[in-house]
């Protein structure tokens, strides 16, 4: 028996249409119809409120990727302790330049914090200069990175 395209086409076709209609991840699993599964999520609810969050801050409607620089203060990449350490890393930069956007990335097989989000060399250098003296032992680990960066729209 031979499954037409048209066919496969619309399948796929309602269940984009489904999938867009959903708040987030975890509604679009707790969904039932009679087409998939039934998935039960125990979790606590803060984690979704938390994911929630994140995809509310890292998708700003009034934001714009451009290419620029922002200052890399940590890479590890020990499996076992460099998670910890940059989430630890960052936060003791938020007490410090609680202004600044942290960005903690993961790219196998090392984490790293880069902080800014500058559209010019010499505004991270300055940066970098300013971060220097505040964390005087960190001085070996920071320098300069080219990366896409967000900008905010002009209103």
């Amino acid at each position: 028996m031979e499954i037409k395209k048209p066919t496969i086409f619309i399948f796929f076709l309602i269940m984009c249409i489904n999938m867009m209609s959903q708040n987030n991840i975890f509604d679009v699993l707790s969904t039932k119809d009679s087409v998939t599964g039934n998935v039960i999520i125990h979790q606590d609810k803060r984690i979704e409120e938390l994911l929630v969050q994140k995809v509310v801050t890292t998708n700003k409607e009034n934001s714009t990727s451009v290419p620029g620089y922002r200052v890399q203060v940590f890479s590890g990449s020990d499996l076992k302790t460099s998670k910890t350490e940059a989430y630890n890393v960052e936060n003791q930069i938020k007490e410090i330049f609680p202004n600044q956007p942290i960005y903690v990335n993961y790219t196998s097989p090392s984490w790293k914090v880069r902080i800014g989000d500058f559209a010019t060399k010499s505004e991270a250098q300055s940066f970098q200069a300013e971060f220097i003296k505040a964390f005087p032992s960190m001085r070996s680990e920071v320098y300069i990175v080219k990366e896409q960066i967000l900008i905010q729209a002009k209103q």
